[in-house]
């Protein structure tokens, strides 16, 4: 909401303000190219061009963090359905089997016969038990992944966001202050010796720089809070949560490569034929 509120105001109040920063911007001098050379000495990057950026670069991790979760929904909603095809061709298999060995006619000597009692009384009298896999609890394991690589991102993106924020804020403060003042001494090549240049509307834009240092500031303590809302603790956890994975995994992988290079010493052929 406070980015959408800034990017109003330096859209419909900033450029108006600054419309013409560079065109009232005057030195008491005619020397060819000393206003130039003052105005980018006074402003080295234009108030409305640095806030443009800042907007923007503030909005990328919050971008990033959208496009990544309705990437991960978009994945979880193709594994169900690729799910649920494979259960209903498996189901369709299995039902042409059951018709096909109920239905099956074979030839004999010219005699048509049904082979359905033959396989009755071949088939021995027990039950078949199949191992049934839980669809329910495949998708609450990959759900709650997916929740965690959310959750994560999205403490991750957060904490990008603030750390732009605070780097343009004393980006701000190095650059232009708190204030605007009314005239500037400038003393640069090519003038020939110092001259008094003076900026237009100097209060109003003393007014919209230290709005736009309280919007920052508003934005700042909003981040932390939504860092202590989530928790300093799941934050630690969501940082490290990629270092234990990939540590469990070579873990895993040690112990699992000397059992594959241990020899078998279990009794071959030829032992067992010394005994007969």
């Amino acid at each position: 909401v406070v980015v959408i509120f800034r990017i109003l105001i330096v859209a419909i109040v900033g450029e108006t303000v600054y419309d013409d920063e560079q065109t009232m911007f005057v030195c008491n001098t005619l020397q060819p190219g000393c206003n130039q050379a003052c105005y980018d000495q006074a402003f080295p990057i234009s108030h409305i061009r640095y806030w443009v950026f800042q907007i923007i670069m503030v909005c990328t991790p919050s971008l990033c963090f959208i496009t990544y979760s309705v990437h991960q929904s978009a994945k979880q909603r193709e594994r169900r359905y690729s799910t649920v095809f494979l259960t209903l061709e498996r189901d369709q298999d299995s039902m042409k089997r059951e018709d096909s060995k109920k239905i099956k006619n074979t030839i004999v000597n010219g005699v048509l016969q049904n082979t359905e009692n033959s396989t009755k009384e071949a088939e021995p009298d027990c039950l078949e038990v199949k191992e049934i896999p839980n669809p329910a609890i495949r998708t609450t394991k990959s759900k709650m992944r997916r929740q965690e690589g959310i959750s994560r991102f999205y403490i991750i993106q957060v904490v990008f966001r603030n750390a732009l924020e605070i780097g343009f804020l004393v980006g701000q403060y190095f650059l232009y202050g708190f204030n605007v003042p009314s005239m500037y001494e400038c003393d640069r090549y090519p003038c020939i010796k110092e001259v008094e240049c003076y900026v237009s509307r100097p209060t109003e834009k003393t007014v919209f720089l230290v709005f736009m240092f309280a919007v920052s500031g508003i934005c700042v303590v909003l981040n932390l809070a939504e860092l202590n809302h989530l928790g300093w603790r799941k934050i630690k956890m969501a940082v490290r949560g990629v270092q234990a994975k990939r540590k469990s995994i070579y873990e895993i992988r040690n112990k699992d490569l000397p059992r594959m290079s241990m020899p078998n010493f279990g009794r071959t052929q030829s032992s067992d034929s010394a005994y007969v």
